[in-house]
């Protein structure tokens, strides 16, 4: 059987770049030869992942691995196009790749099968449906390296947290903190437990039942005992002056009266104590001073 080609069909066509035919024929796999037959058709437009995945009855992943294809053997140029800030806004979608997904990325990709085989021996068992769907989202949608996510889980692991709640706020705090390597995810861990420590120091001082702290009890504990090196005497003598004002615990409060002590250079309770005589010596006697964060920090307070 001979075949020619029907010339009446040129009337509307496209071009194909020779190598495609010359070099690639035998290597290209049948979805990665139709995603570019997709995109060479509409060269006009910015390549849609999305509609190319729809076109073909395959996930946005596996039309994505098709491209990348190209883009290896110098078809296709990658465009690398960064959020303006990545830092802000980074939500995770709950839509997840599907079961079938995830089994085509692991035959597909030796990182994926690597990353939920190190997954479950971390978590010493196998690993719950949407458990690997997030894993695989992280490494696929998000960009984070195998190694990152893999050190995330120890840390989830380490804390007794390897849940899918914690994995999926962790990842948003280390996207946001723009977390690309091993070492920035161990240096998010250092912080996270230098500032667990502080406030374990700020609860031994102010009597606080032993509990989880908030964020903001963390990252103020942080800024007294780690930056600030505020003394437990001087945490103490904060506590105190805001008990007598507020009849409360207030860390807002303790913490404007420690600022207030960081900028005058207070090292101790005593320092407090004599500015505030020499203070009343040159008032002769009027005893005004706000060391202590009464009248005049509690205007300031109100007026935040």
């Amino acid at each position: 059987m001979e075949f020619s080609l029907n010339f009446k069909s040129m009337s509307s066509s496209f071009p194909i770049p020779c190598d495609v035919a010359d070099k690639y024929i035998k290597l290209a796999s049948s979805e990665q030869i139709k995603a570019l037959l997709l995109v060479m058709r509409d060269l006009s437009d910015k390549i849609n992942v999305e509609k190319i995945a729809e076109k073909l009855g395959i996930s946005k992943t596996a039309a994505e691995d098709a491209l990348l294809f190209w883009v290896n053997v110098g078809i296709l140029k990658r465009e690398e196009q960064l959020p303006e800030n990545p830092s802000k806004n980074v939500i995770i979608s709950a839509q997840l790749p599907t079961r079938q997904d995830v089994i085509a990325r692991g035959m597909e990709d030796s990182k994926v099968r690597l990353l939920l085989r190190e997954a479950q021996l971390k978590f010493g068992r196998n690993l719950k449906n949407n458990e690997s769907r997030l894993l695989v989202s992280l490494y696929d949608d998000y960009g984070m390296d195998v190694s990152v996510i893999l050190l995330l889980l120890q840390h989830a692991v380490s804390e007794n947290k390897a849940n899918l709640s914690y994995i999926r706020s962790t990842a948003v705090k280390w996207l946001k903190a723009d977390v690309e390597s091993v070492l920035d995810g161990e240096r998010i861990i250092a912080e996270e437990a230098k500032g667990k420590l502080a406030f374990s120091v700020v609860r031994n001082t102010f009597g606080i039942e032993p509990r989880l702290p908030s964020e903001k009890e963390t990252e103020l504990s942080n800024l007294w005992v780690n930056e600030w090196n505020m003394s437990p005497e001087m945490l103490k003598a904060a506590y105190d002056a805001c008990i007598d004002q507020k009849a409360k615990l207030s860390f807002a409060y303790i913490g404007k009266i420690l600022e207030k002590w960081h900028k005058a250079g207070y090292k101790s309770p005593e320092d407090v104590k004599t500015d505030e005589n020499n203070y009343k010596a040159k008032r002769g006697g009027k005893n005004d001073f706000a060391g202590f964060d009464l009248d005049a920090f509690e205007a300031k307070l109100n007026s935040d």
